[in-house]
């Protein structure tokens, strides 16, 4: 159905909760990223903000109430590269999950139209 949120299209909170785990392991794991976690209760960022932030960004139920995008990320100086490899994680933790292509489509182009909230450099 082309009027779908991405939320009902990835069946509900449960997917989107795994995803949005694999991703968060992916960007603690990464080399690169990591630093941007330091002194941060990953539990918290993880359960709290992330999954609840983007189970709400995909259309599903808002019951998160922490800062907006802009405001999380400042301070933190992240750059294009940095977002672009979170990027890929995202997508690699949709691909472990067998997300369809389209829906793999609609994710990246919200997370394009974000980008501008999360880059600072």
């Amino acid at each position: 159905m082309e009027d779908e949120s991405i939320y009902d299209s990835f069946g509900g909170e449960k997917t989107i909760a795994a995803i949005v785990h694999e991703f968060h392991h992916l960007l603690v794991t990464d080399e690169k990223l990591a630093h941007y976690f330091q002194d941060v209760n990953l539990n918290h960022l993880r359960i709290g903000q992330m999954t609840l932030l983007i189970i709400y960004l995909f259309g599903g139920p808002n019951r998160y109430h922490g800062k907006n995008m802009r405001e999380i990320h400042k301070g933190l100086y992240i750059s294009s590269e940095a977002y672009e490899r979170a990027v890929t994680h995202f997508k690699k933790a949709m691909k472990k999950y067998n997300t369809p292509i389209r829906l793999m489509a609609k994710v990246e182009a919200l997370l394009r139209g974000v980008k501008p909230h999360i880059v600072m450099k």
